[in-house]
């Protein structure tokens, strides 16, 4: 079933007759997606100023790229493996941090009150 979904939806692309309008099997995953996100958005567990098309889109290109990959390009079956890594990262972001653990921070490489002087002389062709 999965491979006859992204069969359709790239032939949609693929074929001048089709184009323009998706597969009827992937604008009802577009449109099960978008009601999940609207849903979410009611419930306040997306913030309600997210641009629902464009997550929408975004699930759907994560769906049709695990689909792609499962269908046609992995050779063993490790997607048991893909999907709970992709459980995590929509669960608990990329990164899962113990939970005594600060949240990962980013350091300048200079700080931020360095007069613009001090760069001048460091790297003098920055002035020209």
């Amino acid at each position: 079933m999965l491979q006859f979904v992204i069969t359709a939806r790239l032939e949609s692309d693929r074929s001048p007759s089709l184009r323009g309008s998706p597969a009827p099997v992937v604008s009802a995953i577009q449109e099960f997606y978008g009601s999940m996100v609207e849903d979410a958005i009611a419930r306040a567990e997306i913030p309600d100023d997210t641009d629902p098309a464009a997550v929408v889109n975004m699930l759907l290109a994560m769906f049709l790229g695990m689909g792609f990959y499962a269908g046609f390009i992995v050779d063993s079956n490790n997607m048991p493996v893909i999907a709970k890594q992709l459980h995590q990262l929509m669960t608990h972001g990329l990164l899962h941090l113990p939970k005594a653990s600060a949240p990962p921070t980013i350091t300048p490489p200079v700080p931020v009150a360095v007069p613009v002087d001090d760069f001048v002389s460091t790297w003098p062709g920055l002035t020209g």
